[in-house]
Order: structure tokens, then sequence, then C-alpha cells
């Protein structure tokens, strides 16, 4: 169990330490040199109690975090826009015109939108409907993402037209026979993706030389073509929708003719008006809510549409660049971070952003000293073997349940930072960020959990260790 010793206990103690120290490091550096000898590796970990550094290696570099930026994401909105904070979409009129606003939100539904127009308490509409998207400026694809990702549910348009996550499931079920087409069902009938589908179906034995690639087509319908490996189970897999403005037209007008409501005009594009008298509104789900789903999930979705909220709370206009702005804006006026050593374009965590493992564990320390803020954050993390993206890892270790923090993932990127409690221990803070891995991530994560393991087990003497 790791105990650490202060004051006189710890000078006694301090000469010793330095001829001993070098037993962690040298585990630490054979291990990262047994497992990631060509990776790119940052980290650095720190008593939250004393601030005393336990271990640091290249803590002061700037790595691609991944899914890490999620944390600067939820710490901004949460400092900004106030864990109570929500999300209308809204149903107003004016004169002969109905409007819809979208602001947004992130969980708002299909059955949401339908709800909401049933509130329409009339038998003809004389004029249009006009749906506003407005809150939220193009590009909707942050920059930093890749092409071959457009099309997958991962990388769905960041409008404030958001319906379902902008997102489908479809069921892939296998052809009887290799080199014949696979069947893509969805699951819903109301998806609101149409597949044109030229994918085949391999032996599962060639499973890493087969992809399915995808071709976004006007009106949310993707192309799909490649391979897919042969089973016996259907699989699954989740698509985007690319084009949510227009599936929500077409949801508005099936709602209207299952109400029998006559429209005399056109569902269109709009601006609604400040003066335009509202009907009924829909709100999201609170601030917590969104940033525990988005943490726990590792939702780029919800980080991207927060990272806008922030852009257009800041600045009136909710576009990418504009988050950029505001989220330095406001995490140097509630945080001690260096910007400077921050590159955030996004969010979700594309790979164009980029942070230290130093400022990584600023911004955590931060969080924990705060009271308001720690027992938000500790809940909404995933925790190891319980839940979230950590749910499957440090399972039957020291590390289960006393580790709280968030993964980030891409092609040749992970990263893991939090917190690490444990009874009768002094909470640590670290941030782990690996890049340049040209092995399957499952090894990057591995190591992670190891080097964490390492840690927590050294004996007291081995602990202040800075290289």
């Amino acid at each position: 169990m790791l105990k650490i010793f202060t004051g006189i206990f710890a000078s006694c103690l301090f000469s010793h330490a330095l001829g001993a120290s070098q037993t962690l490091s040298t585990k630490i550096d054979a291990l990262i040199a047994q497992r990631l000898p060509h990776a790119q590796i940052g980290i650095l970990v720190k008593d939250a109690q004393t601030g005393q550094t336990i271990y640091s290696r290249e803590a002061d570099k700037l790595y691609a975090p991944g899914s890490g930026t999620k944390l600067f994401t939820a710490a901004a909105a949460l400092y900004h826009l106030k864990p109570d904070y929500t999300i209308f979409t809204s149903l107003a009129q004016k004169d002969k015109d109905v409007y819809i606003t979208f602001n947004g939100s992130p969980s708002l539904t299909i059955d949401n939108l339908n709800k909401l127009v049933s509130y329409l308490d009339m038998k003809t509409i004389d004029g249009d409907i006009i749906l506003d998207s407005t809150r939220f400026k193009a590009p909707y694809y942050a920059s930093g993402n890749s092409y071959d990702d457009l099309g997958w549910y991962y990388t769905a348009p960041v409008t404030a037209v958001i319906l379902n996550e902008n997102a489908a499931d479809f069921k892939v079920i296998s052809a009887k026979e290799l080199g014949l087409p696979v069947q893509i069902v969805p699951e819903k009938a109301d998806a609101g993706i149409s597949i044109s589908s030229q994918v085949i179906a391999i032996s599962n034995e060639y499973d890493e030389d087969c992809r399915v690639n995808i071709d976004i087509k006007p009106h949310n319908t993707l192309r799909l073509y490649g391979c897919f490996a042969e089973y016996k189970q259907p699989k699954f897999i989740h698509l985007a929708i690319t084009d949510p403005l227009f599936l929500a037209k077409q949801i508005v007008s099936n709602a209207l003719d299952k109400q029998g409501i006559v429209l005399k005009g056109s569902i269109r594009s709009g601006k609604t008006p400040a003066d335009a008298r509202v009907i009924s509104r829909f709100r999201s789900k609170n601030l917590i809510q969104l940033i525990t789903h988005m943490l726990q999930e590792s939702d780029n979705l919800y980080a991207d549409s927060l990272y806008k909220q922030l852009a257009y709370s800041v600045t009136g206009e909710g576009s990418f660049i504009k988050g950029a702005f505001a989220m330095k804006k406001i995490l140097e006026q509630y945080t001690h971070l260096d910007t400077n050593q921050l590159v955030l374009t996004d969010g979700a965590g594309t790979r164009y952003n980029l942070v230290t493992p130093e400022q990584m564990v600023v911004l955590l320390e931060g969080l924990y000293k705060d009271n308001n803020m720690r027992p938000i954050f500790l809940k909404a993390l995933p925790q190891s073997g319980v839940s979230g993206t950590l749910k499957d890892r440090m399972k039957k270790t020291a590390l289960e349940k006393n580790v709280f923090a968030k993964t980030g993932s891409l092609h040749d990127i992970s990263s893991l930072s939090g917190y690490i409690i444990q009874p009768g221990s002094h909470p640590l803070i670290f941030s782990i960020i690996i890049n340049g891995i040209n092995t399957p991530l499952g090894t990057a994560k591995s190591l992670e959990d190891q080097l964490l393991l390492l840690i927590v087990s050294a004996p007291d003497h081995q602990l202040e260790i800075k290289k």
C-alpha cells in the first residue's frame, strides 16, 4: 500500500531515497523498452495532497492526447456554463409561419422532436415550417478528422440539429458463400440512412486485412464498399447521419401527416425571429449529465457540441475556430494552465490537439482541489473495472475500482489521465500520453495499466523520482 511520509520522516529518508529511487525508474524504462521501444511517451504522476512529483518522464513535451482532450472540454463547460445548464429546442409561431429552433442539444432524440411537433394545436398551417439551425456554423467536421473516418458514428457532423446522436445502428449479416455481398440491415425502420452496399464477405482468417469504406452521398445516403469478415452471428456497425437537417425535415413532415395537419407552405431552413411566440420547448439533460455521458462513453458528438456551445456563448458564433478562442479564454480565467502549451482545435480530441502531461496534471490538480468540481469529476470519469471505457481494465489488480480517468485512443495514439484513489493512501494525479504506436492499441493500454501498477506498488522510499 502506498503511503507518503512527510515532515521529519521524509527528511530522514531523503538521502536514502536518492540512492534507491532508480529501482522504480529502471523498472519503468525496462517495461517501456520491452513493450513500446519506438513510441514517444510522456508521464507525470503527482501526490494530490502534497504536490510532490512521484514520477516524471518527458512531461513538458507536446503530445496528441486523443480523447483526453475531453477533460479540457468538460472543465471549460462546467466553469463557464455551470452544472445546471440545459439546452432548449423550441417550437414557436409568428404570423402564418411555425419555427423549430435547434440549439445543438446532443441528447435530443427523434422521439423528442415528434413530441415537440405534437404540441401544434392546429389543423392547417397557412405559412411555412422553418427549421432554424443557425446556432452552429460550418464546417460541421473538425479539421483534424481523417477522411476515412467520415460516415462512421464517431465522426457524425456537429450541426445544431442533433437527432439520436446523428447516428444509427445497422446489422451486418454475412453471405452464405465467400465473395458474395453481405446484407446491411437497419436496426430500426426509421434509421434515417439509406445504404448502397458493395461489401462482400471474406474469410475471417483475413480479418485484419479487411475493411469497410464509406462514400458520403446526398440526402443521408452512404455507399459502403470493401469487405467484411465472415461470422456465424450478425455483427453491428454504427453509421453517421451526414445530413441531420434533411432528416429533421422528413421527421417533421411525417409528424404533420400523422397529426392530420395540412401544411400549405413548405418545410425550409431559416432564422427564428426574436419576437416569435414560443408554443413549447424541450429541455436537454443538464450539463452534469451531458458531461458524464461524454466522459464515460468518450462521445465525440457530445464533446464537439459542448465545444461549439462554448464558442457561441463567448463569441456569439458557434464554430470550431471560435471554440478554440473560447476554450483558452475560459481556461485562462479559471485555471493555472499555461495555454501557450496547449493546442485545442476541437472538443473531442482529433490529432490536431496537443498537450503536455504536465499541463494535463495542472488541469486535473485544479479540479481535484476545487471542492465543487471534485465530486462531479470523480463521479463522471470512467472507473477502473466498473464503468465507461475503463469497465474492462485493471480488474483483479490493486487498481480495480481505484482509478478514475479519461482514456484516449486514435490509430497510433493512446492516453490515460486522471486519479488513483486508494484507501489509506494519498490520492495521486497522473497523465500518461503515448504517441507513435506501431502495434495494436491494446499493447499501449496494457502498458498504461502496468505503469500505474508499478508506481502504486513501489516501496515508500522509491517514490521520489524525477527523470
